[in-house]
């Protein structure tokens, strides 16, 4: 078992919990993804697994355990190393998370410098591969750009190219194509899918999509107002519906024609 999540909660401050009794597993090279609107938690689920939740937020009870081992009861130091290495996350605009005054390249150098990866040579191949991997035209090129030299589609696959350049065993995805066209959506979901089967990296994606789950995830958790109401195989969850929430977020999805 790579992951397990027990009967989560997750407050912030002194206040009671806002997030409560969320269970899930992920086995090595499984897709779960948490679906449901804007405010239900689930963003705040993925961000607790990897401890970086905002405004005091902290975890007020259950456990989160990777490979067997409580991440609360980690130190400060054996936490950090986890990071990037095993535990990795493309966020929902990987843009505004970039340095706008230094280039892809010195970013990226940086990230891998931070891990270990310190060999000048084996930092340009391991870039290049990766842009290359997440189907990004001339990477010398874009190593040499500025993040606001690119297109949001661009700097979402250098996100994605960063976040997988250390083959982690978990990657943890935050809506990462709510910002894009349909088209490069597609592109992108389909890149992280190739990436994490070559790898054999689990993912978490958070979307209000049902449509992208149903493609990329073996389960689904649905979440309402910071509570799972359905968990369960993806097939079961979109074939056969238990509750009306989930029906209501199926019948959402957009089809061809118009047509529902």
């Amino acid at each position: 078992m790579l992951l397990e999540v027990k009967d989560l909660g997750i407050a912030y401050g002194k206040r009671p919990p806002i997030v409560r009794h969320v269970s899930f597993t992920l086995d090595a090279g499984e897709v779960l993804a948490i679906v449901g609107e804007s405010g239900s938690g689930k963003t705040t689920v993925i961000r607790s697994i990897q401890h970086i939740l905002p405004g005091g937020g902290h975890i007020a009870e259950g456990q989160v355990l990777f490979e067997g081992e409580d991440t609360q009861k980690q130190t400060p130091a054996k936490h950090r190393a986890l990071c990037g290495r095993d535990v990795s996350m493309i966020f929902q605009d990987c843009g505004a998370m970039m340095n706008p005054i230094r280039s892809v390249g010195a970013q990226f150098r940086d990230y891998l410098a931070i891990h270990g990866v310190t060999d000048r040579d084996e930092a340009h191949a391991l870039m290049t591969s990766m842009l290359a991997m997440v189907r990004l035209p001339d990477p010398e090129r874009i190593l040499a750009s500025y993040p606001f030299e690119l297109s949001g589609g661009m700097r979402q696959r250098v996100g994605i190219a960063m976040a997988m350049a250390l083959r982690p065993k978990l990657l943890l995805a935050d809506e990462p194509t709510s910002a894009l066209d349909v088209t490069t959506q597609a592109q992108i979901v389909k890149e992280m899918m190739d990436a994490a089967r070559s790898m054999g990296t689990a993912i978490i994606i958070v979307t209000h999509n049902l449509g992208v789950a149903a493609y990329m995830a073996d389960r689904i958790l649905v979440m309402k107002d910071g509570r799972p109401v359905e968990y369960g195989p993806a097939e079961d969850i979109i074939r056969r519906p238990q509750t009306d929430y989930t029906r209501m977020l199926l019948a959402a999805v957009p089809r061809l024609g118009g047509v529902q």
